[in-house]
């Protein structure tokens, strides 16, 4: 055989016997720890992806959840307004009445003095149309006869007066 090609038996088997010694401590001491870390690894991975998709579900819960919140808040923002409108026209009606009432009561006191000073006024142009009228007669007659009956004659007079004239306007 050509000296190239010339294989030693002993040391292909000593090289194969190497080789499975390697392998066997390579298995041994190498691939199970590697493979145990890979393990490990693809476990960790595993969790963390769990635990991704777990955050992931929370999150689109929680966005949900403050959807929820948020248009609650808008309802009861809302409701409130319309509680604070109703309350404002209420108030509102509450004052318009309470003015309406005074202003009532104002023009019936105005009335009142309106008439209290009408029948002052009566009485004092009625005094006063008795003394001109006295005073006309005495200037009339140049002598005064007796002026409480003269009052009296006048004033009598007035009132048959007044009589008549209430009883028309009536």
């Amino acid at each position: 055989m050509p000296p190239i090609l010339q294989l030693d038996v002993q040391q292909i088997i000593s090289q194969a016997i190497s080789f499975l010694i390697l392998l066997w401590v390579l298995k041994r001491f190498a691939w199970r720890p590697l493979l145990s870390m890979l393990d490990q690894r693809r476990e960790r991975i595993d969790q963390d992806l769990a635990q991704a998709a777990a955050k992931k579900e929370e999150l689109t819960r929680l966005e949900e959840d403050y959807r929820k919140r948020l248009a609650a808040i808008d309802q009861e923002a809302r409701l409130k307004i319309q509680e604070a409108v109703q309350e404002g026209k209420q108030v509102a009606m509450e004052i318009q009445g309470q003015a309406r009432v005074a202003a009532q009561n104002i023009l019936a006191k105005a009335q009142e003095t309106v008439e209290m000073e009408l029948s002052k006024a009566k009485v004092t142009l009625r005094d006063q149309v008795v003394e001109m009228t006295l005073e006309a007669l005495e200037r009339m007659l140049r002598k005064k006869l007796d002026a409480q009956t003269d009052r009296l004659l006048i004033e009598a007079s007035l009132e048959e007066l007044e009589q008549q004239q209430s009883t028309k306007t009536s």
